[in-house]
């Protein structure tokens, strides 16, 4: 484990708010995954928050090469049930801001998953579409047309032209990285001019975090840094001028819904298996609890 500075004011000026209860010894794939359950009474960082601009992330956190190797080893497929409630979410506000959007010629998905925001952005009018996934079992369950839009790699900008890209989406990624300012100064030299970015990420500020603390679904060993809306907005303003930060409002089936409230393991199987036995695990719900989206153009 290493120590870290904030990466918005690279202050390292903290309070404590949340205790860790383990070591990077003990991190494994499954760890970094989307949190299902209670997988934090296995494993959790210590979350600090810096006194200086009020940023929340994990410290100390564990080797970056550690990190890349069990990324790489997981499984996200957690997903792979709710691609079509994801991509009705996203593309929902990807329409609302497309006055933003002024050329639709490359785009890019940096933690693409199974590539399913790859065919909103063709269907969008994207030209050409480029995915960045580094779980291979998440990649090797990409659709058939979708795969060769994919790239099971870590995202490494010097594989990518510079100035290039009309738009990049990152979705639920910057919470994952060491160094999110890095990767959004990254982002921004591969952005064409006036190339736009969107990117969902947790709200730190909601309203459930601030009810259930630790035991809230954000706070998982898959994340090193959580935002707030005020947060967000000052990481991108380093390297993009903000067009938009706004709520998002989820949708998900409501097994899904299911697994990410904190409830005992056996009261949520009982949920579970009364939702199947009514036939209604599927129903799509849409609820704000906790997430926003931001709309950035390069300078």
């Amino acid at each position: 484990m290493q120590n870290t500075l904030c990466t918005l004011c690279y202050s390292n000026d903290y309070t404590v708010i949340f205790p860790g209860n383990s070591s990077a010894i003990n991190l494994l794939p499954e760890h970094v995954a989307a949190r299902k359950g209670n997988i934090n009474k296995v494993f959790s960082y210590n979350w600090v928050r810096c006194n200086k601009c009020g940023l929340v992330y994990a410290n100390p956190i564990p080797d970056e090469n550690i990190l890349s190797a069990i990324y790489v080893a997981s499984d996200q497929g957690c997903y792979s049930d709710e691609t079509v409630n994801l991509s009705y979410t996203y593309e929902k506000y990807l329409i609302a801001h497309s006055g933003a959007i002024e050329n639709r010629g490359i785009a890019l998905d940096v933690g693409a998953g199974t590539g399913f925001f790859l065919r909103s952005l063709k269907n969008f009018g994207f030209f050409t579409v480029v995915g960045i996934e580094p779980s291979a079992t998440t990649y090797a369950s990409a659709a058939p047309d979708i795969k060769p839009y994919l790239r099971n790699t870590m995202f490494i900008e010097n594989d990518l032209t510079p100035e290039s890209f009309d738009l990049i989406s990152c979705f639920q990624t910057l919470e994952h990285v060491i160094s999110p300012d890095q990767l959004l100064a990254g982002f921004s030299r591969l952005l064409a001019p006036k190339g736009i970015i969107y990117s969902v990420a947790h709200n730190f500020g909601s309203l459930g975090v601030k009810l259930l603390g630790a035991r809230h679904p954000i706070v998982n060993a898959g994340h090193l840094t959580l935002f707030d809306m005020e947060t967000i907005r000052k990481m991108f303003e380093k390297f993009f001028d903000v067009v938009d930060v706004f709520p998002i409002s989820n949708r998900y089936s409501l097994a899904y819904w299911l697994t990410l409230f904190p409830f005992p393991d056996k009261i949520r199987k009982a949920f579970l298996a009364c939702s199947r036995a009514l036939r209604i695990d599927c129903l799509p719900l849409t609820m704000s609890l906790g997430n926003m989206g931001i709309i950035a153009r390069k300078r």
